[in-house]
């Protein structure tokens, strides 16, 4: 009876338009039992190193790579450091000659030279070039900086037969096709222009120019002025092409998973037809001027922003220099780490800006010296009274044993960090060839550190930090800054545009007077930290504002 209900009312259910209900799912099946083994767990390969903890010491111990030596046989040199560890080699030719050693030369054409040397040659374009070194997974990269020119490659040690073919063909045979030259200049310019928005950029062209003077090698930045890049030429580029490329002044460097056997007949192959030509130019270091170029002890240049840019600048020394560990360690104890006493005062102490250093810029001739921080605005002479303050204690007190102490760790902790990959190595080692120092010098270099004494930092200190000596660079707001500035009682403050270029001077009459440049649009209000810039020691690390 129940069943016949039961059907009855399904019936009338499914008449309605509903559905039966599902029927339950059937019960899960048990797991099945783990298969009993006899192999034993593998265990993934490691180092060796790993196979025991380090002790705990603080102690980190630095080995120095070891540097081969070879010729070609068109006397190029050949510099090599094996390391085995991984299929990996990088490879260098270096040039021992860069824009700041040829005087004569239009500024900005020696880095354009190292930006077009990778945009066609003799037997590819640009785009085959391009394709080359994708079909062959190699890191590639051409340059000219301040000391140096050259080409690089990394690649897997397999393929290191075609990359070498492919960095020769871009180091001993470049084309400069005007259409790629042209392609680049509108990029330059751009580039260029956008640098009067970038405080840090006004900064540095600004202290170029004031510090040395349009007529120094050092007076421009290495990109030059906007009029310079629209009026480089082909022949200006190809003869900047044959003043620094020259067996002479080149060598090449190699590390990574090869030997010295193995390398050199690849390197005879790939560049020992390279000859000489007439018209190369040898290092001459530019001459050091007696004193900044700026008749002022303040250059201004107007830029509104919650931010004012300040470097303390004067001219430095080369990297020749006779006791450069005294340099390095004194720097660091000025403004070259995280503990610094002008990090710790105008940032720690005083919250004026994020973060705050100084640095000696080593060049072939001696580049600038700066203290520079990007303060708050309406901070900016109370921030330029603390630096120059500490630059005179330094000088008057010379450093305390802690300082001494924690700046030699710092610089000797750093060192292994510059050669943990193969290309870190092949940059490190052209180091060594660019500034004529001899292959073992990193293996001396920690000694020569833990050499330093007290009195060298106060040398160093009574010698270059005197605050009387330095030239005051500021990009700030005028109405907030002008101010504050004519309250320290540091003279008259000669004012320029953003190219670092002095604002035209008022006519015969004293009536007409050029305007300056117009000001960039004014950023948001939110402070930008300071524009990077080329270090000699550990810079201070970022922090959140206080």
């Amino acid at each position: 009876m129940k069943r016949a209900l039961g059907l009855v009312g399904l019936t009338l259910l499914v008449a309605c338009g509903g559905a039966p209900p599902p029927e339950p799912p059937p019960p899960l099946a048990p797991p099945p039992a783990p298969v009993a083994t006899s192999e034993a767990p593998r265990v993934t390969p490691d180092a060796p190193f790993r196979q025991q903890p380090p002790a705990p010491d603080g102690q980190v111990q630095f080995t120095a790579p070891k540097v081969s030596e070879a010729k070609l046989k068109n006397g190029l040199r050949v510099l090599v450091v094996e390391r085995h560890d991984l299929p990996i080699v990088s490879a260098r030719l270096v040039v021992s000659v860069g824009a700041g050693d040829v005087p004569d030369a239009r500024p900005g054409v020696m880095s354009f030279l190292g930006s077009m040397l990778e945009q066609g040659t003799k037997k590819r374009s640009a785009l085959q070039l391009s394709d080359d070194f994708e079909a062959i997974g190699a890191h590639h990269g051409a340059w000219v900086d301040w000391d140096s020119a050259g080409v690089s490659l990394r690649v897997l040690s397999e393929r290191l037969d075609a990359g070498l073919e492919l960095m020769a063909d871009v180091a001993l045979a470049p084309s400069f096709p005007e259409a790629e030259i042209e392609r680049l200049r509108t990029r330059r310019v751009t580039a260029i222009q956008a640098e009067r928005s970038s405080p840090g950029s006004i900064a540095s062209n600004t202290v170029a120019a004031a510090l040395f003077g349009r007529a120094h090698p050092y007076g421009h930045s290495l990109t030059g002025q906007e009029a310079d890049a629209k009026k480089l030429t082909r022949a200006e580029i190809v003869r900047a092409y044959e003043r620094l490329f020259t067996p002479k002044n080149a060598a090449i460097v190699v590390a990574g998973d090869v030997t010295v056997a193995s390398i050199v007949p690849k390197l005879e192959a790939a560049f020992g037809g390279w000859k000489a030509k007439p018209g190369a130019v040898t290092r001459k270091p530019p001459k050091t001027p007696a004193k900044a170029a700026s008749d002022k002890r303040v250059v201004f240049v107007d830029r509104p922003g919650a931010q004012s840019q300040v470097q303390i600048v004067r001219p430095g020394v080369p990297h020749s220099v006779k006791d450069r560990e005294a340099f390095v360690v004194a720097n660091a104890i000025l403004g070259g780490m995280f503990s610094s006493r002008v990090n710790m005062n105008l940032r720690e102490k005083n919250a004026y800006t994020y973060g705050a250093r100084s640095y000696f810029s080593m060049r072939h001739g001696a580049g600038p010296f700066l203290v520079a921080a990007a303060v708050f605005a309406d901070k900016t002479g109370p921030a330029i009274k603390e630096a120059l303050s500490e630059l005179d204690g330094l000088r008057r007190d010379g450093p305390t044993a802690e300082e001494l102490s924690l700046a030699k760790e710092s610089i000797r902790l750093a060192m292994p960090g510059r050669f943990e990959g193969v290309a870190d190595v092949a940059g490190a080692i052209s180091d060594l060839f660019v500034h004529d120092m001899p292959i073992d010098d990193y293996e001396k270099r920690a000694a020569r550190i833990e050499a330093v004494t007290a009195d060298d930092v106060k040398r160093v200190a009574l010698e270059y930090f005197g605050s009387d000596a330095m030239t005051i660079v500021v990009v700030g707001d005028k109405a907030t800054v002008l101010p504050q500035i004519d309250a320290l009682g540091l003279g008259a403050i000669d004012e320029r545009d953003a190219y670092g270029n002095p604002l035209a001077a008022a006519g015969a009459d004293g009536k007409t007077a050029a305007k300056p440049a117009a000001a960039p649009a004014k950023p948001a209000a939110a402070p930008a930290k300071p524009a990077p810039a080329e270090p000699a020691a550990a810079k201070p690390a970022p922090a959140t504002k206080k």
